[in-house]
């Protein structure tokens, strides 16, 4: 079972990021330590979601009928937690990134690294960034 190629998605929380790499896109759950790769047109697919398009007008996208593997690309990340239905679209004014040649989209699920990055305080950082004391305990001092 797919994906609801008319709905809207973004990402499933702030502990969701995201990196594209050029040949390359990382998905990271900072919640849960695990990682993505994104191959083939994964990562125009997860950009296309993720700056307001819904399934449907990314597959349509394609010079080909893509929507069946669309939609079930749009199931593992559903699945996998990463993504959550969302409200209202912000279009990106740009339209949708890279080529729209199409290849099977694949989602390569990686664990190994989940113990670093679950302890890892980076990224729990806030705006004015690490290490710094909460403003609490610099008034204690």
């Amino acid at each position: 079972m797919g994906g609801d190629l008319d709905m809207l998605f973004g990402p499933a929380g702030p502990g969701i990021i995201s990196r594209d790499f050029g040949d390359e896109m990382v998905v990271a759950n900072l919640d849960t330590g695990i990682f993505y790769s994104l191959g083939g047109s994964a990562s125009r697919i997860w950009s296309g979601l993720n700056s307001g398009y819904t399934g449907r007008q990314i597959a349509a996208s394609f010079p080909q009928d893509a929507a069946a593997s669309v939609s079930e690309f749009l199931a593992q990340l559903l699945a996998e937690g990463l993504l959550v239905p969302a409200e209202a679209p912000v279009l990106n004014p740009r339209g949708l990134p890279g080529t729209p040649t199409f290849d099977a989209p694949t989602l390569e699920r990686f664990d190994d690294l989940q113990g670093l990055l679950l302890i890892d305080p980076i990224h729990d950082v806030g705006e004015a960034g690490w290490p710094l004391l909460p403003q609490t305990a610099i008034a204690a001092e």
